[in-house]
């Protein structure tokens, strides 16, 4: 991504406040890893940290921050990243990683840090309501977004074709920066549903189409209530994030 880890947070913040959605805030309290767990997985998919051979990705398999997880062909996976940041499904030949993911509870308020990366594929996001310190961010190549409380697709193809991007929203708003290939000034956009609206960059923001809308909404509902795999019986449902220690290197994930 070509804007500056400087500039981005400002341009979120920015559009964040402008929106009225509140801004991330400093808090006091413990601050824990969090880590996501794998609610369904449907074909094949791994998962791997830093430079470690990739492993295969099973069912309540939990996924600790800094992992990347990849989707083989015709296969999804979905991932639990808990009570507020809610479930993201990843889609076919999709590669996702999780820069960052930590829970801070303030006595009185659970606030949540989730950065994601999405270099290619299709996620689809449900993310419950969150406090206003929270911060959830989905990083794309040439973009990142900031959203709260929303539900829609991100839909990132092979670098060649960025301009084939596609962002949808379905519920809930959003501000999203991107940089035109080939550099120009960040561009950015506001986007707020119902109605849903869709963005690609050739076209900026429009009512999506009513079949767009039904197969996003069918991927998010699905998600909420999955488990188990390639349709078999689900695993024990997700319960409260798993808190430190972390994992020690070279310790595999799966259960």
């Amino acid at each position: 991504m070509r804007l500056s880890d400087r500039l981005v947070p400002q341009l979120i913040a920015g559009f964040v406040l402008f929106l009225g959605i509140g801004l991330p805030a400093t808090v006091v309290g413990d601050t824990l890893p969090w880590r996501a767990q794998v609610q369904s997985l449907k074909g094949k998919a791994t998962w791997s940290t830093n430079s470690e051979t990739a492993q295969p990705l099973k069912v309540n398999a939990i996924v600790p921050p800094g992992s990347t997880i990849k989707t083989g062909p015709d296969s999804s996976v979905d991932l639990f990243l808990g009570h507020s940041a809610g479930v993201v499904r990843l889609g076919p030949d999709t590669t996702l990683s999780l820069d960052k993911l930590t829970m801070t509870d303030t006595g009185g308020d659970k606030v949540v840090d989730v950065q994601l990366n999405l270099p290619v594929g299709d996620m689809y996001f449900n993310v419950n309501k969150l406090s206003k310190a929270s911060r959830y961010e989905i990083k794309v190549p040439n973009g990142v977004a900031g959203i709260r409380g929303t539900g829609g697709r991100c839909r990132v193809p092979p670098m060649a074709r960025i301009q084939e991007m596609e962002l949808v929203l379905v519920d809930g708003s959003l501000a999203f920066i991107w940089t035109p290939p080939g550099g120009g000034a960040p561009v950015p956009i506001v986007m707020s549903a119902p109605p849903p609206v869709v963005w690609r960059p050739n076209e900026g923001v429009k009512p999506a189409p009513d079949e767009v809308v039904r197969n996003i909404r069918q991927q998010i509902n699905q998600s909420k209530t999955s488990g188990g795999v390639n349709g078999g019986p689900p695993g024990p449902p997700p319960g409260n994030p798993v808190v430190p220690p972390p994992l020690s290197p070279g310790t595999p994930a799966n259960p």
